[in-house]
């Protein structure tokens, strides 16, 4: 096909203002307020509001003396633990997804990523500080022994996956497991990876009894059990651990208290929230209160969004057809010329493309002059719109959304447990019925047994489901990392959808023969998928070096 390049000369703007808003926060919660500030939670840009809280509110000879002061602290440990726009971004590295926007997690996919690029910095501690001073105050508080311990093993959850996605994204990192006066003074070398990785699994599996056995529900948004088991899972699959991440995957599945929410599409709406058992682990937000941009990021111009983060041909040829074989399966059924019919059902629950019928009218990434064309600066540019997550919202709510956003479910604790046991060698009935739950939930048929009937037939199945599965939900790049196939799916051409015609009246599309290509990109394997260390902080500490190929 011949490649269209889209264009596009806007750089990204980092929209979502979190020190502003959690100013708007702070001054609606005056209770939290003493949290955050107690607990180390306001950042340098929120100085400015320090002024107008009474300082001997906040001195430790009257906080961190109650139990009420503690259970106020550990709320305050919520407070940006993880967010929509690191872990719901970071697709964008992988093969599945794409920006328009120069994200810095754009920059990162396409290769161009180095130390002083803008964008986040994940190699801060400030929220590492956090916990660590938390576990070091609450010593004091006089208050029931044994709830203690489960406010510490909260605490040590959090700390625990932050240093999972620091070693996961930058591999040797400093283990820092105290607090300090002066933390600029600390110049603590990094710790290697193992060390880390060991240390987080100890203390999953220390904390994983102590956590109650509860579904975020019952909760109310606090660690549990199975959210240490579920990450503890994660971690050891990544680190090739197949047995052990098998097993704690399974401890999870047995505790018969999570189950698979019976609608794909609606699992991600806020309207479900309630009902949503499936959820491990989520990020729980606040309209007016603590709110995000998922709406904002994920609807198209047409309804008020932005499109940030865009689906790419790579994502719409992973899913099987309904009939559960591949589309280069010449038995499959699969039209070129009609890409997206009959399809696994996930694909349309995920994806907006040409021709889908959503909020009464057909999504038109083609003409010139539709607001969701894809050459439009803040249309789509792939063609290819974000429909999970999705809700028509009014515009006040697009940048103001409550709804929660998943860091861990039910479904991914199936296809871990599954995928282990398929590394592992131990392919059992109890393999296909975990896939399958997965699948036929979606409505897609049970795996095809005769054909799935080895390891490396079911490794492709148990990758192909991960992708239909999970995709923008964050973990794409490390699955990519893990498998290390960087080489052939973060190297060269990316495209975006197929172009054409498309009657607005019936949605139906006439392809033309042309395609987006929307970068071509440069996969440096001397970089291990690590991200490189901010310049800052190797200013700051000279003990800590670079990451190769930055």
């Amino acid at each position: 096909m011949k490649p269209i390049i889209h264009s596009n000369t806007f750089q990204y703007i980092v929209r979502k203002l979190d020190c502003l808003r959690d100013s708007k926060m702070k001054k609606t919660m005056k209770t939290l307020i003493i949290v955050l500030i107690s607990s180390g939670v306001m950042s340098s840009c929120s100085k400015k509001f320090l002024t107008s809280v009474p300082q001997d509110q906040l001195s430790d000879g009257t906080f961190w003396k109650t139990q009420n002061d503690a259970d106020l602290a550990l709320t305050g440990l919520y407070s940006n633990w993880e967010s929509w726009t690191r872990l719901g971004w970071m697709d964008m590295m992988s093969d599945l997804s794409y920006s328009h926007f120069a994200t810095p997690f754009q920059v990162m996919g396409n290769g161009q990523m180095n130390a002083s690029s803008p964008g986040k910095n994940f190699f801060s501690y400030f929220q590492i500080n956090k916990y660590n001073n938390f576990l070091q105050k609450i010593e004091g508080v006089d208050m029931d022994p044994a709830k203690k311990e489960v406010y510490k093993a909260e605490a040590r959850f959090l700390r625990a996956y932050e240093y999972f996605i620091k070693t996961e994204c930058y591999g040797d990192v400093p283990l820092v497991t105290k607090t300090f006066d002066d933390p600029s003074k600390a110049k603590i070398a990094a710790n290697p990876k193992a060390d880390v990785v060991a240390f987080i699994l100890s203390e999953l599996d220390t904390i994983a009894p102590i956590l109650p056995v509860q579904t975020m529900r019952q909760s109310n948004g606090h660690a549990t059990s199975g959210a240490a088991l579920t990450l503890k899972a994660k971690l050891e699959l990544y680190e090739g651990m197949f047995p052990q991440a098998m097993a704690d995957a399974k401890k999870v599945m047995d505790m018969g208290i999570y189950q698979l929410y019976p609608d794909f599409r609606g699992l991600f709406l806020i309207d479900n929230e309630a009902a949503n058992n499936e959820s491990v682990m989520e990020i729980e937000f606040l309209t007016n209160t603590y709110p995000n941009e998922i709406w904002l990021d994920v609807l198209p111009q047409s309804e008020g969004g932005y499109g940030v983060i865009d689906a790419v041909q790579n994502m719409v040829n992973n899913y099987e057809m309904a009939n559960g074989k591949t589309i280069d399966d010449p038995t499959s059924g699969y039209d070129p010329n009609q890409p997206f019919k009959n399809r696994d059902p996930r694909m349309d629950m995920s994806v907006r493309h040409a021709g889908t019928f959503f909020n009464n009218s057909y999504f038109d990434p083609f003409t010139p002059t539709s607001p969701d064309y894809h050459g439009n600066a803040n249309s789509n540019a792939s063609g290819l719109n974000v429909l999970k997550f999705a809700k028509v919202v009014s515009s006040d709510l697009s940048g103001n959304g409550g709804q929660n956003f998943m860091v861990l479910r039910y479904a991914d604790v199936l296809l871990m447990y599954a995928e282990a046991a398929i590394e592992a060698g131990q392919i059992t009935p109890d393999v296909y019925a975990a896939i399958d739950a997965v699948r036929q939930r979606a409505g897609m048929p049970k795996t095809d047994q005769t054909v799935y009937n080895n390891q490396t037939k079911l490794r492709e199945l148990v990758r192909r489901e991960r992708g239909a599965e999970l995709v923008f939900e964050g973990w794409r790049y490390f699955d990519d990392k893990r498998w290390d196939i960087g080489p052939q799916v973060l190297n060269g051409p990316l495209y975006g959808s197929w172009l054409g015609t498309m009657n607005d009246q019936t949605g139906v599309i006439t392809l033309d023969g042309t395609q987006i290509l929307l970068e071509n990109r440069v996969f440096h394997p001397e970089r291990k998928y690590l991200l490189p260390i901010p310049q800052s902080e190797l200013d700051a500490n000279p003990n800590i070096k670079q990451n190769p190929g930055y």
